[in-house]
C-alpha cells in the first residue's frame, strides 16, 4: 500500500506531507483545491512522463516521493532484484526530480534509475480509476486480463505464453533471409579466420586480471629485491638484527624469571613473541628465494596483454566475454555450414510449436469461456446495486486458428458486450455505455475481482461523476467492500461517498504572502462531520447540514454491521 506521498513545488503545492492508511482513503474538497494535482503527483511515482510546466512558478525543481509497503507484494521485489536495485525490508521508495531546466532524475530506494525500469518495476503497484483511466474498460488486452485475474488464469496463460514465445523466435528466425551462396561462403571464411584467431589464443576466463597481476610482479622485481635485502638484514643481520637481539633478551628473560616467578606469566608470553617473529622472518626469506628476476618472461606477459588489448578492440566487449566469442562463432559456423538444413529443420519446428501453440490456447481459450459467464453475472448482480438493474454484460471470446491473429495474450478475440435497457440487443461497450455508466462498470468489477489480490492500491479518481442519492451511497459502500482487501484511495465530491471512509483528507486551496497554495490535511474523527456538512450543502454550514452528515456517517456505518 502507498503509505506517504511527499510533494514539493508541484504546481499549486510548495509542500504537503501526505500519509495513507488501509483501508478507505476518502480525499475531498471544492472543485479546483487541487485533488488533481494529488493524482499527477502519484502518477509521476509510478512512471509517468514528467514536464517541466509541473514546477511550481519560481522554482527550478520539484520533488515527489512516494513510499510503498509491498510485503505482501512479492513481485515487486522480484523486479526490484532483476534490474539491480536494493530491497529495503519490503519497502519501496520511489522519488522523482523534475527540473524546470535540467534533466528530470528519478531514484528507486535511494539509486538512480531510468524511467522504464520505474514502469516496469511499478507496474500492477496501483490501478489508477480514473474518468479517462476507465477507457482502459475498453481494450481488449484489458478485458482478458480481468477475466485471467478472476479465474485465476495465471498458470494456463503462462503454459501458453511459453509456447508463443517459442513460436515466435522460431518465426524471427525464418524471417531472416538466407544467404547466396557467393556471400555465405565468402561469410564463412571471415568467421573461421576470426574463430581461428580466438581459439589459438587460447584466453582464459579470469585471465586479464591474472596477466596484470604478473606484470606489476615482474616489472618490481627489483624494487622488491631491494626492499627485501633492507628488512632480511634489519631482522637477521648478526650486527644489530632483531631476531638475533630479541633471541638473546629472551635467554635473559627465562634467568630472570627462574630468579623471580612473578613475570613467569610474562616470559611465556614474550617467548610466544618471539617464536612468532622468528618464523615470520623464517616465511620471509623463503618469500624473497622466490623472487625472480625474468625479463623474458616479462616481455611474453606484455606481448599476451597487447594481443588480448588488441582482440578487445577489435570485437568491443570484454575479455571474458572473449572466451566465449569463440564459441559463438562457431555456432554461427555451424550455423551457414548447414543453411539448407536448418531451413528444412525450422519448417518442421515451426509445424510443432503451432501446434503446441494452438493446443495451450484453446485449453486457455475454454477456461476462460467458462471464467467469463461467471463473471458477467457476478458483474451484473453488482450493477443492480448500483442502480443499473436492466444492464447486462457478457463477454464474447473467440479463439482464432490463423496464428497471424495471435499474440501474447492468447489466441482469442474478445468483445465486451454491454445491453442497459431490457430488450434492446447486445452492443460493444465503446457504442452504448456513457462515462458514468463505464465508471460504475469499472466499480463493479473491481468489487468483484477484489479478493483475488495482486493490486497494491486502488486510486479512485471521481469515479463517481453524474451519480447521486442512493445510487452515490451504494457506490460508497462498494468501494468500502473493495477496501477490506485492497488499500483503496478516492477523490470524490459526493458525501454519501465520503462517509463510508476510514481515513479522510481535505485538500484546500489558500493564500499565503500573496499566493495561491494547496494544502492536505487529516480530519479527525470530530472534524469528519464538518466537511461531510459542507459537501451537502456549501460553505456556509448549518446546524442542519451538520445534522445531516452525522446521521449520513452513523448510517454508513450500519451499513457496514
Amino acid at each position: 500500500m502507498l503509505q506517504r506521498l511527499k510533494i514539493k513545488n508541484i504546481a499549486l503545492i510548495d509542500e504537503a506531507d501526505i500519509p495513507f492508511e488501509s483501508g478507505l482513503n476518502i480525499l475531498s474538497g471544492e472543485t479546483g483545491a487541487g485533488k488533481s494535482i494529488i493524482i499527477e503527483s502519484i502518477s509521476l511515482i509510478l512512471g509517468s512522463r514528467a514536464t517541466a510546466d509541473l514546477v511550481r512558478s519560481g522554482f527550478d525543481e520539484a520533488t515527489v516521493e512516494g513510499l510503498f509497503d509491498v510485503t505482501l507484494l512479492p513481485w515487486v521485489g522480484d523486479r526490484l532484484r532483476e534490474f539491480g536495485y536494493p530491497e529495503e525490508d519490503g519497502s519501496l521508495l520511489v522519488k522523482r526530480v523534475v527540473s524546470r531546466v535540467g534533466k528530470h532524475r528519478i531514484y528507486v530506494n535511494g539509486e538512480l534509475a531510468p524511467l522504464s525500469h520505474l514502469q516496469k518495476i511499478c507496474e500492477g503497484l496501483v490501478d489508477l480509476c480514473g474518468q479517462h483511466e476507465h477507457q482502459s474498460l475498453l481494450r481488449s488486452n484489458v478485458q482478458l486480463e480481468l477475466i485471467d485475474q478472476y479465474g485465476k488464469l495465471k498458470k494456463d496463460k503462462a503454459k501458453y505464453s511459453e509456447s508463443f514465445a517459442n513460436y515466435s523466435s522460431l518465426v524471427t528466425e525464418r524471417s531472416q533471409e538466407p544467404l547466396a551462396e557467393g556471400e555465405r561462403i565468402k561469410k564463412l571464411d571471415y568467421l573461421r579466420y576470426q574463430a581461428s584467431e580466438l581459439e589459438t589464443l587460447g584466453l582464459e576466463s579470469g585471465e586479464e586480471e591474472t596477466l596484470q597481476q604478473s606484470k606489476t610482479l615482474l616489472q618490481s622485481a627489483n624494487a622488491r629485491l631491494k626492499n627485501s635485502d633492507s628488512i632480511r638484514s634489519a631482522l637477521d643481520s648478526e650486527d644489530g638484527g632483531a631476531v638475533p637481539a630479541l633471541k638473546t633478551a629472551l635467554s635473559k628473560w627465562k634467568t630472570l624469571a627462574a630468579q623471580d616467578p612473578s613475570i613467569g606469566e610474562l616470559s611465556e608470553r614474550f617467548e610466544r613473541a618471539v617464536s612468532e617473529i622468528d618464523e615470520i622472518s623464517f616465511e620471509f626469506n623463503r618469500y624473497v628465494s622466490q623472487i625472480e628476476l625474468d625479463p623474458e618472461q616479462l616481455d611474453r606477459v606484455m606481448d599476451r596483454i597487447s594481443k588480448l588489448a588488441e582482440l578487445k578492440r577489435k570485437y568491443q566487449c570484454s575479455a571474458d566475454e572473449l572466451v566465449n566469442e569463440a564459441s559463438r562463432l562457431r555456432e554461427e559456423i555451424h550455423a551457414l555450414e548447414h543453411q539448407e538444413e536448418r531451413l528444412a529443420e525450422l519448417e518442421k519446428l515451426l509445424t510443432q510449436a503451432i501446434d503446441a501453440t494452438l493446443k495451450q490456447g484453446r485449453l486457455l481459450s475454454k477456461k476462460r469461456r467458462d471464467v467469463s459467464d461467471s463473471l458477467a453475472k457476478a458483474v451484473s448482480q453488482e450493477l443492480k446495486e448500483l442502480r443499473m438493474a436492466d444492464t447486462e454484460i457478457l463477454f464474447a471470446i473467440e479463439p482464432q486458428n490463423d496464428p497471424e491473429n495471435w499474440n501474447p495474450n492468447g489466441i482469442d478475440q474478445i468483445q465486451f458486450l454491454v445491453r442497459t435497457n431490457s430488450g434492446d440487443e447486445m452492443k460493444p461497450i465503446a457504442k452504448i455505455a456513457s462515462g458514468g455508466e463505464l465508471s460504475r462498470i469499472l466499480l463493479a468489477i473491481r468489487r468483484v475481482i477484489s479478493h483475488q489480490g495482486g493490486i497494491g492500491v486502488y486510486l479512485f479518481d471521481e469515479i463517481d461523476a453524474g451519480i447521486g442519492g442512493q445510487t452515490a451511497f451504494m457506490v460508497g459502500r462498494k468501494l468500502r467492500s473493495v477496501s477490506e482487501h485492497h488499500q483503496v484511495i478516492c477523490i470524490t465530491h459526493l458525501p454519501q461517498v465520503a462517509a463510508f471512509a476510514h481515513h479522510h483528507l481535505l485538500v484546500a486551496k489558500e493564500k499565503k504572502s500573496g499566493r495561491t497554495t494547496t494544502s492536505v490535511t487529516v480530519l479527525s474523527q470530530k472534524e469528519r462531520p464538518e466537511e461531510v456538512a459542507r459537501m451537502l450543502g456549501g460553505e456556509a454550514i448549518s446546524r442542519q447540514a451538520m445534522d445531516s452528515a452525522r446521521e449520513l456517517i452513523r448510517e454508513a456505518g450500519k451499513q457496514l454491521q
